[in-house]
């Protein structure tokens, strides 16, 4: 597939999957969490911006009040990078066993026969969680810097293309683990692979991103998204890897 369809066509690829029988009984938990939280922080995300500007515009000096058109679609994009992340974060927190699970029957209706190291269900469910830990500080050290930049005087002007930027990577950094994880490729290998392949990285992350703010594809995104980046893994990274244990020795999150 050429580089410049591989992100839309794992996520077209994915919305296929989740319909295919024998798969969507694994949807089911990761569906309605995706359908409770999404209302839940785009509720709270825009009570949350028409609150803070509102208050902001009104504290400017008469002398500033030309610059209200420029903050209003800065405003907007690092409102959406907030939702994103909350969104991201509460989600996989809660649905990562589930996404690993429905990762792995993905992998198996594609490819069939392929094996995975075995685990109990209490090994799958705790090494899910300590990876989803995992990657939420990761996460969360880069938002609290984009947090800080966002309000340094003449710096945050740059913040929403920060946010945009981080929304998209954390959107791919969040599925495409899921596939890898249940290889047993450590993260920070995992980081490797998606900067080496950072067209691909992009392309699923930004369709990801448009599809939340599509009507009802976006009460499909996170098992779609599942299934679509277990798509690309299949189709895209797993030749890289001989499905054994890699080890990942490249230093702190």
């Amino acid at each position: 597939m050429k580089d410049v369809v591989a992100g839309p066509g794992a996520m077209l690829a994915g919305l296929r999957l989740i319909f295919t029988p024998g798969l969507k009984r694994f949807v089911l938990v990761p569906l309605i969490s995706n359908i409770v939280l999404l209302f839940s922080f785009i509720w709270f995300g825009f009570k949350l911006f028409d609150s803070w500007l509102g208050g902001f515009i009104q504290s400017l000096p008469e002398w500033l009040s030309f610059i209200e058109w420029l903050i209003w679609p800065l405003a907007i994009i690092s409102t959406l990078g907030f939702i994103v992340y909350g969104f991201n974060a509460t989600t996989s927190l809660i649905a990562a066993p589930f996404n690993g699970l429905l990762a792995e029957k993905v992998e198996q209706h594609l490819r069939p026969g392929i094996s995975f190291p075995d685990e109990s269900m209490s090994e799958m469910v705790k090494r899910s969680l300590m990876r989803e830990l995992q990657k939420q500080w990761f996460f969360l050290k880069r938002v609290l810097l984009l947090l800080i930049i966002s309000f340094i005087p003449g710096l945050n002007l740059i913040s929403p293309i920060l946010w945009l930027l981080f929304s998209v990577w954390m959107l791919s950094v969040q599925y495409l683990d899921y596939p890898m994880d249940n290889h047993k490729i450590g993260f920070h290998a995992m980081q490797r692979e998606l900067k080496q392949r950072w067209w691909h990285t992009f392309g699923f992350g930004f369709t990801a991103y448009g599809c939340m703010f599509i009507p009802l594809i976006n009460l499909l995104l996170m098992p779609a998204a599942v299934a679509g980046a277990t798509w690309l893994w299949v189709q895209q990274y797993s030749h890289d890897w001989n499905d054994v244990e890699h080890k990942d020795i490249s230093g702190p999150v």
